[in-house]
């Protein structure tokens, strides 16, 4: 398998590519992990596991970060986690 990490954001030639001259609406910019363990009795459901910070005002939208995690495709006892 291959993966493409692009770091570079709005400039980025990649999302050039795919927007095209057109700007985005937002971005959601998302960081996350994989971890195997869990009892797969109790990994049955996704959740939104903590928020750390209050919505803050940006001069044209609003910024919250949450933090989510659900069960894995690649096995019972895995789960993904992500931060939005």
């Amino acid at each position: 398998s291959k993966i493409v990490i692009d770091a570079m954001g709005n400039a980025s030639p990649i999302a050039k590519q795919i927007r095209g001259i057109k700007e985005p609406d937002g971005i959601c910019i998302v960081v996350g992990t994989c971890a195997r363990g869990y009892n797969p009795n109790k990994n049955t459901m996704g959740d939104v596991i903590y928020t750390n910070s209050l919505i803050t005002k940006k001069p044209n939208s609003q910024l919250q970060y949450f933090w989510e995690a659900f069960p894995a495709g690649s096995g019972n006892g895995d789960r993904t986690t992500y931060l939005f």
